[in-house]
């Protein structure tokens, strides 16, 4: 049975403060899959890698392209790197994606929130601040309403 609060939530976001280790530093997948850690994306001991295959996609087209790739660009690449996703696979993952506030869909193309110019590590940091923002309004008023309530 659902408890009535679920209806409440309109997003969450999760950061996790990871050391940034050498070994982590020394290759792609492995720097991936720590950003996924850090915003919240997988879980620890994820062993499930089509999520991060689709960011690893993402990020290329972004950060090496410099471009908005769309749905059969994100196909080819992970075909370039021998990896087998099906269309529902991976439109799930853009759909979660979407729903955590990683990414924007505009006109079919892939964008990370809010990204403009070649700072991603800012776009995703405001992504995230923002939705920090709105959840705390939302507690200093919960807090202020109990503060008045054990005042009376």
């Amino acid at each position: 049975m659902e408890l009535p609060e679920a209806n409440l939530i309109r997003s969450e976001i999760l950061l996790r403060d990871m050391q940034l280790t050498d070994d982590v530093k020394m290759a792609r997948k492995s720097l991936v899959r720590w950003l996924a850690l850090s915003l919240g994306l997988i879980t620890p001991k994820e062993s499930r890698q089509s999520v991060l295959q689709l960011l690893e996609a993402l990020l290329f087209y972004h950060l090496k392209e410099g471009r908005e790739p769309n749905y059969q660009d994100i196909q080819d690449f992970l075909k370039s790197q021998n990896v087998e996703m099906n269309e529902k696979t991976v439109r799930y993952h853009l759909t979660q994606l979407k729903k955590s506030g990683v990414i924007e869909d505009a006109r079919g193309v892939y964008r990370f929130a809010g990204f403009q110019g070649d700072n991603l590590a800012s776009a995703l940091e405001q992504s995230y601040k923002q939705k920090a923002d709105v959840a705390f309004s939302n507690i200093k008023q919960a807090v202020d309403l109990l503060k008045q309530m054990h005042e009376q």
